[in-house]
C-alpha cells in the first residue's frame, strides 16, 4: 500500500506581506549588516573559563532579537512564549524555525543575561549603521533629560516597615518548615501590624497616626529580634553547610537591614518630626538603587533620571543612565562628549532646554567650536550670540521640541515609563533595550 508523506513546511519559507513581516524582514536585513553586533554580546552567556555552559539552548542571535521582540510589543514572557507558538512572523525574526519554543522562564533568564554594557554597545553599532546609510549623520543633536519610574508602589513609613515585616515573617516561616529539627524564638505579629499600617492610612487626625506608628515601630523591633534569632539558628553546625540555608540567613540578613534603616527614618521623619534628606532615605526594599526625583512644582518620580540624545532623524543617539537626583546643566558636557566618542566629531548644531543653560556650557560649545547652540529657555544674551540670525534660533528652537515626541513615545510604545526588571543592572538593560526597539522602528519606518 502506498504510503502518504506529509512534509513539513519550514517557517523561513513562509514570506508574509503585512506591513509588520515587512518591517521585521529590514530589520532584519539591517542587523545583518554589523557581523560584530553578537561578539559583543558573547562574554555575557561565558563562564569565567570562557566556554559555554549549560546544555545546547537559545543562540545569542536568538536571544537579542527575542529581547527586542520583547519591548517592541511589550509583551510579558507568557504572552511572549506563546506569540512565539502561534506567529509565524515572530519565528522568522528570532530565527526559532524549528523545535520547540523556549519557556517563558528560559526567555526571561536568557534575555537577563545580556548586560547593559553589552545592550549600550549594540545601540552604538545600530547608531553607526544608520550613519553609514545616510539615515543619520549625528550634525545635529538635541539633549533632554526625563524620568523612569523603578516598579515599586508609592512608599510611606508605614507600608515599608509592612513590607519588611510580612517578607521577615515568611522567610521564617518557610525556615520552620524547611528545618523544624531547628528551634528559634518566634511569634507571627503579621496580623496586628496589617491592622496598625491601615490605621495609618485611613486616619487623619496627627496624634492618631503617631500612636500607631509608634505601635507599628514595636512589632517591628520584635520581628527584628526573630529574626536574627533565625539567624543564629540557621548558623548551626547541623545546617549551616546546607546551600539552602545560606540562602535563607542572607536573605534574611539583608532586609533585616533594611528594617533597620526603615526604622531610623520613621523615628526620626514621624515621632521626631525631623525633615529627613531624600539621598538618607529607603524607598523600597525590593528596588533599593530607586532614587526620589522631584521637578519643579511636579509630582515626585521614584526611579532614576536619564540624559537622551537625539539626531534629525528622531533617532536617539545616546542615553546616559546616573544614579542621583542631578542637575541638567552638570550633564551638558558629558552627552556632547559621549555624541563625539559615537561620530568621532561633535555636531555642528545643537538645542536643549533651558535646565542646561549656563555660562559654563556656553563657554564649553563654544571651545569645542559648535556653530549653533540654544537653550530655549533662560537663555542669556552671551548664549545667544552663538546664533547669527534669530531665524536660525527659532529653526533650532522648533528642532529641540521634537525631542519630547521621541521620549513620549519611547514611555507609551516601549515601556521606557515604568521599568518592571528587577535591580539596578537589570534597570539599565531595560532602559537601553526600550530605546533599542525604538531607533529599530524608526529606521524600520525609513526604509519601508
Amino acid at each position: 500500500m502506498r504510503q502518504i508523506r506529509n512534509e513539513q513546511i519550514m517557517f523561513q519559507f513562509y514570506q508574509s506581506q503585512s506591513k509588520q513581516s515587512k518591517k521585521f524582514r529590514i530589520i532584519e536585513d539591517f542587523l545583518k549588516k554589523d557581523t560584530g553586533i553578537l561578539e559583543q554580546v558573547k562574554k555575557d552567556f561565558c563562564s569565567k573559563k570562557g566556554k559555554f555552559c549549560g546544555a545546547k539552548g537559545m543562540t545569542i542571535e536568538q536571544v537579542v532579537r527575542v529581547g527586542i521582540l520583547k519591548q517592541m510589543t511589550q509583551m510579558g514572557y507568557l504572552k511572549l512564549y506563546d506569540s512565539l507558538n502561534d506567529n509565524l512572523c515572530y519565528r522568522n525574526f528570532t530565527k526559532i524555525y524549528d523545535g520547540k519554543v523556549p519557556k517563558a522562564n528560559t526567555l526571561c533568564e536568557n534575555i537577563k543575561r545580556i548586560k547593559p554594557q553589552s545592550w549600550e554597545k549594540i545601540n552604538r553599532s545600530i547608531i553607526k549603521l544608520a550613519k553609514e546609510t545616510g539615515i543619520e549623520n549625528g550634525r545635529k543633536a538635541r539633549i533632554d533629560a526625563t524620568a523612569v519610574e523603578s516598579n515599586i508602589h508609592h512608599p510611606s513609613d508605614g507600608t515599608l516597615l509592612w513590607d519588611c515585616i510580612r517578607v521577615i515573617n515568611r522567610i521564617m516561616e518557610a525556615v520552620r518548615e524547611e528545618y523544624p529539627q531547628i528551634s528559634f524564638d518566634y511569634s507571627n505579629h503579621a496580623r496586628s501590624a496589617k491592622r496598625r499600617r491601615y490605621k495609618i492610612v485611613n486616619t487623619s487626625r496627627k496624634e492618631h497616626q503617631r500612636r500607631a506608628y509608634g505601635e507599628l515601630l514595636k512589632i517591628s523591633v520584635a520581628v527584628k529580634g526573630y529574626g536574627q534569632s533565625c539567624i543564629d539558628a540557621l548558623s548551626k553546625e547541623e545546617v549551616a553547610q546546607e546551600p539552602e540555608a545560606q540562602i535563607y540567613r542572607e536573605e534574611l540578613m539583608h532586609y533585616l537591614a533594611a528594617l533597620g534603616k526603615i526604622q531610623e527614618q520613621t523615628r526620626r521623619r514621624v515621632i521626631e518630626e525631623e525633615n529627613v534628606p531624600a539621598g538618607e532615605k529607603l524607598v523600597s526594599i525590593f528596588e533599593e538603587h530607586t532614587d526620589i526625583l522631584t521637578k519643579g512644582k511636579r509630582n515626585v518620580v521614584f526611579g532614576h533620571k536619564i540624559l537622551l540624545s537625539g539626531g534629525k532623524s528622531n533617532l536617539v543617539l545616546d542615553c546616559k543612565i546616573d544614579r542621583g537626583n542631578w542637575s541638567d546643566s552638570e550633564t551638558f558636557s558629558k552627552g556632547l562628549e559621549r555624541l563625539e566618542d559615537i561620530y568621532g566629531e561633535m555636531p555642528q548644531e545643537v538645542s536643549s532646554d533651558g535646565g542646561f543653560a549656563s555660562k559654563k556650557n556656553y563657554e564649553y560649545a563654544k571651545a569645542q567650536g559648535i556653530e549653533k547652540v540654544v537653550f530655549t529657555k533662560r537663555a542669556t544674551a552671551k548664549i545667544k550670540e552663538l546664533i547669527r540670525s534669530s531665524r536660525a534660533y527659532k529653526r533650532l528652537k522648533r528642532f529641540r521640541a521634537g525631542i519630547e515626541g521621541c521620549i513620549s513615545a519611547c514611555k507609551r510604545a516601549y515601556g521606557l515609563a515604568r521599568c518592571t526588571w528587577r535591580g539596578w543592572e537589570s534597570f539599565q538593560s531595560y532602559v537601553w533595550v526600550s530605546i533599542i526597539a525604538f531607533n529599530l522602528n524608526i529606521i524600520a519606518e525609513k526604509l519601508l
